[in-house]
């Protein structure tokens, strides 16, 4: 049996329960429960030599960042309604979004949609923080963000390329027991989503090269990213941004 490692360490970190309200599927995050501070414990403590995001771990911080994020407009991105926002008891209450979580069984365009929208996002001075594959849901045609508790406004360039960094790591992860024998698998998807974001993003791509092929990023990913996979990642981007096979599709 194939053990999907992005799967349990959700299921460790889960501060979400879905009710029935009539007929109406809700969901309830509860931001104080200690299983979501373990979750950014564990982060923050991952990227502690190379500081590239700004985490909050405390609950109330993330409760505001989630909700500031879903009460803004945003190009990109679908968001659930919000439906109450309880200070007190650090929690609120969101839509249920209907739809497949984003795996990496799914067609190449879907990743190149994700691209194209979260270049967008960037463009609008958003950054995720948290942008694992399993936080976006694919929904008639659309894709929805179901988790922004680290979501910050920012123009700083480095918390955008860590929202490349985490999405592309927790791809690989997501399929790497499939993915080992099957690279194309993996490394499609990955073109597809750079593809994507780079015909979408404001950003200049000189400024996104000198740190997407920096020192700090490459180490990164081969500390987040289980060999093999890690060095053809890190070829497949020095190949897009350096200015190879960007946009020819």
């Amino acid at each position: 049996m194939n053990i999907n490692i992005l799967e349990v360490l959700d299921s460790l970190s889960r501060q979400t329960s879905v009710i029935m309200v009539g007929s109406k599927k809700l969901v309830v995050k509860e931001y104080g429960r200690e299983v979501g501070l373990i979750k950014w414990f564990m982060v923050n403590l991952s990227s502690f030599s190379i500081k590239m995001y700004p985490f909050v771990l405390n609950p109330r911080n993330r409760m505001e960042r989630e909700v500031a994020f879903l009460k803004t407009s945003t190009p990109g991105f679908s968001k659930p309604s919000l439906y109450i926002v309880d200070y007190i008891g650090k929690r609120i209450i969101r839509g249920y979004v209907e739809g497949e979580k984003l795996t990496y069984t799914m067609p190449v365009e879907v990743y190149r949609l994700l691209g194209e929208l979260l270049g967008r996002l960037h463009c609008s001075n958003w950054a995720i923080g948290d942008t694992k594959i399993s936080n976006f849901i694919h929904s008639g045609g659309e894709i929805y963000i179901i988790d922004a508790e680290q979501a910050i406004e920012t123009r700083n360039v480095e918390h955008f390329i860590w929202d490349l960094i985490v999405l592309i790591s927790t791809l690989a992860i997501s399929c790497y027991t499939n993915c080992i024998l099957n690279q194309n698998t993996y490394l499609d998807r990955l073109q597809g989503f750079i593809k994507g974001y780079l015909g979408s993003t404001c950003i200049p791509m000189e400024t996104l090269s000198n740190i997407m092929l920096s020192d700090d990023v490459k180490i990164l990913l081969y500390l987040l990213i289980p060999f093999p996979l890690n060095t053809a990642t890190v070829k497949t981007l020095n190949n897009m941004f350096s200015g190879r096979n960007i946009l020819d599709e």
